[in-house]
């Protein structure tokens, strides 16, 4: 919940070889980064335990956040990876 007044999302990405590309960018470039996993097919944690998975597969996302200082910088690399 903190992300949105002290981070950037640079990246929301659901291809594991695309995102380890963005981060192993960002870290050569000396950006530190935060990453989030979460399940779209879930609204919230108590989802699944209310009805069962229903024969739902999990589709997962990862956001990539970074500083806001550092948002300028890693939007233009991951614009330049894409």
């Amino acid at each position: 919940m903190l992300e949105q007044f002290f981070k950037s999302q640079v990246a929301a990405v659901s291809d594991p070889y695309q995102c380890n590309r963005i981060t192993d960018a960002l870290a050569a470039a000396g950006i530190k980064f935060y990453c989030k996993t979460k399940d779209v097919n879930r609204r919230n944690t108590f989802d699944q335990a209310r009805i069962g998975t229903l024969g739902i597969k999990p589709k997962y996302i990862t956001e990539i956040f970074v500083d806001k200082e550092n948002a300028d910088m890693a939007l233009h690399i991951v614009h330049t990876l894409k």
